[in-house]
């Protein structure tokens, strides 16, 4: 590893160069954030403005990495969660060790806080040996439910997506419970499903609960995925089962996923396709945290 390269804290004034090198990495049709996407996931996030480290080779930025912030909390107190997610490497500078230096910088830098925290991610198949040797345990898997959907007259995705758009999320009310949750408040619902430029969701009604979906196509059918569940004003981990079966009956032809603490009979469950959750303290002085004692639910779990 060269060790003229230089490793600091991204500031205001970098966000241009960072995504100039994630269109140099990635191409500007793979992906590659645009300024105001970079802004609004990593600035403007009400979980916290997301701690990024950069590499230099002199005035040239050669590496990123980015770790978003969410807050979980209980009645036991709270926590700052940090998921790594955007990285690139420039790719003249591919094999020097860059990356993981990046990770374990950042890191190093968040033992500094005094903060009850831990980190978490989902990393495919060729990342994950790389987070292993870094310090990351395997954490477990949601256990994800799938159920056809019925409505042969169509579903009215639009209406639905509208509806979010113009939802007023102030009276939301931030109940802690015996687990571990996202705290998700009104700021939250408002970035995290009406801010968001990059893909659509959309929010129906029943009786007094509020179901914000995603709508993807798989194939020939539509996924219908379930993101989050609002009842009275309040985040809600269980899908009742009278909800349950209006929804096959609200959507089109395809099917609906979703994570649920109650087992659905009928429904086919598919832990072993969920993504693989992973682990790390902070500071290998703080407490482990076991993965079932957080209610988790698709929204915080997707890449966006």
């Amino acid at each position: 590893m060269d060790n003229n390269f230089v490793y600091q804290w991204a500031k205001p004034e970098d966000v241009d160069q960072i995504v100039a090198l994630f269109e140099l990495c990635l191409g500007t049709e793979g992906g590659a954030p645009t300024v105001g996407f970079w802004n609004w996931k990593h600035n403007q996030n009400p979980g916290g403005i997301s701690p990024v480290i950069l590499a230099w080779d002199k005035d040239k930025l050669i590496g990123i990495r980015a770790f978003m912030c969410f807050k979980f909390h209980s009645k036991d107190g709270i926590y700052k969660a940090y998921r790594p997610v955007d990285t690139a490497t420039h790719p003249d500078y591919q094999g020097k060790g860059i990356f993981k230096k990046l990770t374990l910088t950042l890191i190093e830098d968040l033992q500094q806080i005094e903060e009850k925290a831990f980190i978490f991610n989902t990393p495919n198949t060729q990342s994950k040996p790389g987070y292993l040797k870094m310090g990351w345990k395997v954490w477990g898997k949601p256990l994800i439910q799938v159920m056809p959907t019925f409505a042969f007259w169509g579903g009215n995705f639009k209406k639905h997506q509208t509806q979010l758009l113009q939802h007023d999320f102030s009276n939301i009310l931030v109940n802690k419970d015996e687990k571990l949750s996202v705290c998700k408040d009104a700021d939250y619902y408002k970035w995290r499903y009406q801010d968001i430029a990059l893909q659509q969701y959309g929010l129906v009604e029943i009786d007094n609960y509020l179901i914000i979906y995603r709508q993807k196509k798989v194939k020939f059918l539509k996924e219908f995925r379930i993101c989050d569940i609002i009842y009275k004003n309040s985040s809600c981990e269980t899908m009742p089962v009278f909800v349950l079966i209006r929804l096959l009956f609200l959507f089109p032809p395809g099917f609906i996923t979703f994570i649920s603490q109650n087992k659905f009979l009928l429904s086919l469950k598919l832990k072993s396709k969920a993504p693989m959750v992973t682990y790390r303290k902070v500071k290998e002085t703080d407490a482990a945290i076991s993965f079932n004692a957080i209610d988790w639910n698709i929204g915080e779990l997707e890449l966006f």
